[in-house]
């Protein structure tokens, strides 16, 4: 009988184990309030890094229909910028969310096709979110089936005309899920 118990503990655990380990990792930063201009004052973002999608939001102070909110993607734990990474920027064309994904390495980053990338607008809640695939993100020209970064390190700008905010401090870092 102490046998089978153990046994079934033993087996609980390998499942809730395997569980955890595919649960997708998510943080958030804060930035004070009135540091910017109302229209692209970055107050929270909050990056969800999924074995599948990366998911990005941020709150804004006063979210209208002008202003362009970038969402940085870099790979791994070294390089400023790395050698490799992804921006998404979001912005309202016609009354629509517009995203665009750019490849990046230290020089340049040009437009690229990221299908199944996503974005949202939501002034009644001051929120802008984009939503990537990791298939999107950039891999070495010797190895494009390796899994996209273990680690990744989020950060986020708003921007309008000359006027710009940031997140404070270091890029979120985070595991992929």
């Amino acid at each position: 009988m102490r046998r089978i118990i153990l046994g079934l503990v033993a087996a609980a655990l390998v499942v809730l184990g395997s569980a955890t380990t595919a649960m997708a990792e998510t943080g958030s930063k804060s930035d004070p309030s009135k540091d910017a201009a109302a229209r692209i004052d970055l107050t929270k973002l909050t990056v969800k890094n999924g074995d599948k999608r990366v998911t990005f939001k941020v709150k804004v102070r006063d979210l209208r229909q002008r202003g362009s909110f970038s969402f940085h993607y870099w790979g791994g734990t070294q390089g400023t910028p790395p050698a490799r990474s992804a921006v998404v920027s979001v912005r309202l064309k016609d009354g629509k969310p517009k995203a665009s994904y750019f490849e990046c390495n230290t020089e340049e980053c040009p437009k690229e096709p990221c299908q199944g990338l996503r974005a949202t607008w939501d002034q009644e809640k001051n929120i802008v979110t984009a939503s990537l695939p990791q298939r999107c993100y950039p891999r070495p020209a010797a190895h494009p089936d390796r899994p996209a970064p273990a680690v990744g390190r989020f950060f986020a700008y708003g921007s309008m005309d000359a006027i710009f905010d940031e997140m404070p401090g270091q890029p979120l870092r985070l595991d992929r899920g």
